[in-house]
């Protein structure tokens, strides 16, 4: 069932259903959360409606009104710095993350994506805070999804835990990979004796990574990584314990200068909220890849 769904200036979603429903169908359709019902009035024409029976048809005038708990206020993150906007929408934003630059705060410093981000929408005018949908390492460079309005953060983030996005990445690494794809299903788990650290582990958590090599440089190559399960640090991992650390990993590695770790997320794929439209973005190559050009020209 495909809703006709539209934003109100005042914050508010406005939906027609193709055909008959009832309430609690257009709820789970929607992917609403618990948490976000709690704080939802949902009105047919200028009546509120609870009961999750209650039949909306295609000629209803459905409105879903948000109280104030997700707008911005004095104690929203801020931080005016530059934003790298490479797609928005009335749902989502799509920012290009530079390296040695958190996602989301860790309450030692002002300064993170998600802080700029919210301070670009103000600065604009829109009402909701900003909430990232997925995350890239404070060393790594790339796309980072943002959900703009919180009816849309439950369905974007269902998305990346039912493994139904396109995540593509860039990596130099050290090593030259012999084989032109390796697929790679080590679990992986936390690192019981250092607390920071990730590792290959066979009673771990299920993950998969596929590597494409696209060129060689003397002792390195420059890789393509896709992902399907999203683990933390799962393609430094799966690397590393093949022997082919991702450059500059200060973890998993040797940090050989200070260009930030050689991992751009590069490409990413997923579906609107609500519409299911596809949308694609890919990124140049990252410039900090540049110096190693003209050498990287050489086809593998």
């Amino acid at each position: 069932m495909n809703l006709q769904i539209t934003l109100l200036n005042n914050g508010d979603l406005q939906v027609r259903v193709p055909e008959a429903t009832t309430l609690e169908s257009l709820i789970e359709q929607m992917e609403i959360s618990k948490e976000k019902k709690k704080h939802l009035q949902i009105l047919k024409g200028s009546n509120v409606i609870t009961n999750p029976e209650t039949e909306i048809l295609p000629a209803d005038r459905i409105t879903l009104h948000l109280d104030d708990s997700f707008n911005m206020n004095d104690e929203t993150p801020m931080f005016f710095g530059a934003v790298p906007v490479v797609y928005e929408d009335d749902w989502c934003l799509v920012a290009n993350k530079k390296p040695f630059l958190l996602v989301h705060g860790d309450g030692n410093q002002d300064d993170s994506l998600n802080a700029r981000v919210n301070s670009y929408l103000a600065s604009n005018g829109w009402p909701f805070v900003a909430q990232p949908v997925n995350r890239i390492d404070y060393e790594a460079s790339g796309l980072v999804l943002f959900a703009k309005h919180p009816l849309a953060q439950n369905a974007l983030a269902k998305q990346f835990e039912d493994g139904e996005v396109n995540k593509e990445y860039l990596a130099v690494i050290d090593g030259r990979v012999e084989n032109r794809e390796i697929d790679i299903n080590n679990p992986i788990a936390r690192n019981r004796h250092e607390a920071d650290k990730m590792m290959v582990y066979k009673k771990g958590k299920p993950a998969h990574t596929h590597i494409s090599r696209l060129k060689l440089f003397n002792d390195k190559s420059l890789v393509k990584a896709k992902i399907s399960t999203g683990r933390k640090h799962q393609i430094r991992v799966h690397l590393a314990n093949l022997g082919y650390p991702i450059m500059n990993d200060p973890l998993y590695g040797v940090v050989r200068n200070n260009k930030g770790l050689m991992l751009q997320a590069y490409r990413l794929g997923f579906k609107q909220p609500f519409t299911n439209e596809s949308v694609e973005i890919e990124l140049p190559m990252d410039t900090r890849f540049k110096w190693f050009d003209p050498e990287l020209t050489k086809e593998a």
